[in-house]
């Protein structure tokens, strides 16, 4: 028999990745082996402030008001499956109830990974699941509704747990473009390795007044929109991705100068760790001489590089102009 292990408050919190790390395929199970995801709340993914709570032995789980202080609030799922709250009760799914039955907590076996105790998370899905049964809600995502038994497929039917933080964080940015002309700029999204997968990671771009939006692109599976200059998407744990934007730059901009747009970083659907909520960065954005022919914009709308021809041919034209006007006066003023 499996003895009753504490988990202590050092206990790293991790997720297993699949074989070749798969992006979003974090699973934890039994054979996973080593590692331990705890202690840490657990939530509905899209509702950080309702976590996980039980008091005591036999107690049914229930939503609260997340509060990292209580130790029923903690949770840590080991090596062995076994998923344990801070006094050391253990989550069971006892066998031959029906679904809907609430989960609850107690110390049969010692807690030793017996019938029912045995649980595996999956990140992508964020299902939590025990003997071919899922941890579910019996009611609306609200203060007091118990977790009960519900099937596990389809996955859409369960809300997706979110066990620990998702640690989303940006590096400073860089890009380029000519005076006058169009230049592009990206900045580098990450989620550290130890964290859940961010689910909803949203990248927000603040452009100062003399820069235009042109385009915004993500990395792949990520949607961009405009109309609120931000691309959301998915970060598993140790994973990043590069979003970017593109933009004019005005005419009067100084070659040697630079802009300064500002990024900035967020969760939706995962809590961030405490004191991280978001993350920020700048994105410098120099400006350089436009190229011969390269067609930034001068005054008119024409290419700058055009105007000295343009120049020229008119001119050219004037001067013409001028030579057939005095032709036509000497005409003019000949004897008959």
């Amino acid at each position: 028999m499996r003895w009753f292990r504490a988990v202590g408050a050092a206990a790293v919190v991790t997720l297993a990745l699949l074989p070749g790390g798969v992006a979003g395929a974090a699973v934890f199970s039994p054979a996973a082996g080593g590692t331990t995801i705890g202690p840490l709340q657990i939530n509905a993914i899209g509702h950080p402030r309702l976590c996980w709570q039980a008091t005591g032995n036999g107690a049914p789980i229930v939503l609260a008001a997340c509060d990292s202080a209580l130790p029923t609030q903690q949770w840590s799922l080991t090596p062995d499956g076994v998923m344990m709250n801070g006094f050391g009760y253990c989550l069971e799914a006892r066998s031959g109830q029906p679904r809907g039955v609430p989960l609850d907590i107690d110390f049969a076996g010692q807690c030793g990974g017996i019938d029912g105790q045995v649980w595996r998370y999956n990140g992508t899905t964020g299902q939590l699941s025990s003997s071919g049964i899922c941890a579910g809600l019996g009611g609306p995502v609200s203060p007091g509704t118990e977790i009960v038994r519900r099937a596990c497929p389809p996955a859409v039917a369960q809300p997706r747990w979110s066990l620990g933080y998702s640690l989303v964080t940006l590096a400073r940015g860089r890009g380029s473009g000519p005076a006058g002309g169009t230049f592009g700029a990206s900045v580098t999204v990450s989620n550290a390795a130890s964290a859940q997968i961010a689910y909803g990671a949203v990248v927000r771009f603040g452009l100062p007044r003399p820069l235009a939006l042109v385009g915004l692109h993500g990395a792949s599976g990520w949607t961009c929109d405009v109309r609120t200059v931000s691309c959301t998407g998915t970060l598993a744990a140790g994973t990043s991705a590069q979003v970017g934007l593109t933009g004019r730059l005005p005419d009067g901009a100084r070659p040697g100068g630079s802009y300064v747009v500002s990024a900035r970083a967020s969760v939706a659907g995962t809590s961030q760790l405490r004191g991280l909520t978001r993350a920020t960065a700048e994105v410098t954005v120099a400006v350089h001489a436009a190229a011969p022919g390269s067609g930034a914009a001068g005054p008119g709308g024409l290419p700058a590089a055009a105007l000295p021809l343009v120049a020229l041919i008119a001119g050219l034209l004037l001067l013409g102009g001028g030579l057939l006007a005095a032709l036509a006066w000497r005409g003019r003023r000949a004897p008959i």
